[in-house]
């Protein structure tokens, strides 16, 4: 088989970054389905090496050059293949929690895992597991439906993609600014962000700091087709998206968390994709880190309307958008020398991301299209979990399929009680349904 490009450069800011606060605590995040009918180990790993191949950066390893800055440097499928890793499907929840800390052997693994949750009958669960300098929650999750559509049967040739470059070089947006406009958002980041916002406010009894035990957990819940599409009418006769929606539900559970009725700021931290303003013709398949995150803060009256925030959130984000400075990395981090590539560099990263307005944090990859299989599996659901950063309370996942949606809410039960993380999660679901006028 022809052999895909190899991927040979320096990581940009963004991969970095991500990289780096692996190094402090393991950043993973994993997409999976929840599949129903027959699959084949022998097939499944055919699959993944038709996938390895098909992206270069499954088949790349992270090494320290010369100069002493972390590189990609390419690997071939023979010296670390992707492997299926077969386990039981009992427990395959908090299975999958525990793969969110289970760190990437830089000696030995490929940047990327594959786990087949196996029952005795025909349901199981399949998980792709990134190492997150490598892919984001979009283009993961179309990876892993990608090896399902192999292993089913497309004997397709591969589609070899081309190495592509960071983010940060294919930011056009912010190349044609001048640098004090893309100092901007730093600027709000450092100053008045640290005015309107304090660690306290974003969630009662929460500790901001990096600690180096932690216990990711997560709790599922989902909105059902009915008010799925409900919620969608609405949001549009209401002037919004779903991501607003989401975000509202999201920023009214942690405020009901208060014991007063209070006027208070919250901040809500938003992943977006970047690949529509990117130039290079980037797509949702095209596996990399191209996401970035952006910070809104949010006035909440004492007794907060749910419309007008979340019709406040998507104006907020688009206008961060539209300015040019949404992948703001490039001004914040122009000297990314200053990180040395080791956990003293891993700390002062921490340090200067803990700068920014404490927030929780929404990453919604919305809706993916639903994948014809051979007619004999079907996927049930597609989500998707992440690590969340330690000075970030709650952060919840959100991924639209089969016309259901289906969320997350991941925390550090080291540092969130497991009651009140789940009280946040029931009371985001019933306020969702509710605004879908299907309660």
């Amino acid at each position: 088989m022809e052999a895909a490009p190899t991927l040979k450069r320096p990581l940009g800011r963004t991969e970095h970054i991500y990289w780096l606060l692996d190094q402090l605590y393991c950043l993973n995040f994993v997409a999976f389905a929840e599949v129903e009918g027959p699959l084949d180990e022998a097939a499944m790993q055919s699959a993944l090496a038709i996938v390895q191949q098909e992206n270069p950066v499954l088949r790349a390893r992270i090494v320290i050059d010369r100069n002493n800055r972390p590189c990609f440097t390419p690997v071939t499928i023979k010296e670390r293949p992707l492997v299926l890793e077969i386990c039981s499907l009992r427990n395959w929840r908090r299975q999958i929690d525990s793969q969110l800390m289970k760190a990437f052997d830089p000696e030995t693994e490929p940047l990327a895992r594959f786990v087949w949750y196996r029952g005795k009958g025909s349901k199981s669960v399949v998980a792709m597991v990134f190492h997150h300098a490598i892919a984001d929650g979009k283009s993961g999750a179309c990876v892993l439906l990608e090896v399902l559509r192999r292993a089913c049967g497309d004997a397709s040739p591969p589609t070899l993609k081309p190495a592509r470059p960071s983010s940060q070089q294919l930011d056009m947006a912010s190349a044609r600014k001048p640098v004090e406009s893309k100092l901007k958002e730093l600027r709000f980041w450092l100053d008045t962000g640290k005015k309107v916002l304090k660690f306290p406010e974003q969630l009662p009894g929460y500790d901001v700091e990096a600690r180096p035990e932690r216990k990711i957990r997560s709790i599922a819940f989902i909105l059902a087709k009915k008010p799925s599409k409900a919620l969608a009418t609405a949001c549009r006769k209401r002037e919004t998206t779903i991501h607003g929606a989401l975000g509202a539900a999201l920023l009214l559970a942690i405020n009901a968390e208060f014991a007063r009725e209070t006027t208070r700021n919250l901040g809500l931290n938003s992943l977006a994709d970047l690949r529509a303003v990117l130039a290079g013709g980037l797509s949702e398949q095209d596996l990399g880190l191209y996401i970035t995150t952006l910070t809104t803060v949010h006035r909440l009256e004492s007794k907060p309307k749910f419309w007008r925030l979340a019709r406040e959130i998507p104006k907020e984000l688009r206008s961060i958008m539209d300015s040019g400075d949404a992948n703001a990395i490039n001004g914040i981090y122009t000297e990314i020398s200053l990180f040395s590539p080791d956990l003293a560099g891993a700390r002062r990263v921490q340090k200067v991301v803990a700068l920014a307005p404490p927030s929780s944090m929404l990453t919604n990859i919305g809706r993916i299209v639903e994948e014809p299989l051979d007619g004999t599996v079907k996927i049930r659901s597609l989500a998707f979990a992440v690590s969340p950063p330690a000075q970030h309370p709650v952060c919840v996942t959100a991924a639209s399929y089969g016309g259901q949606m289906f969320l997350n809410l991941l925390y550090d039960e080291c540092k969130l009680d497991a009651e009140q993380a789940t009280r946040i999660a029931d009371s985001m679901l019933v306020k969702l349904e509710e605004v879908a006028g299907t309660t």
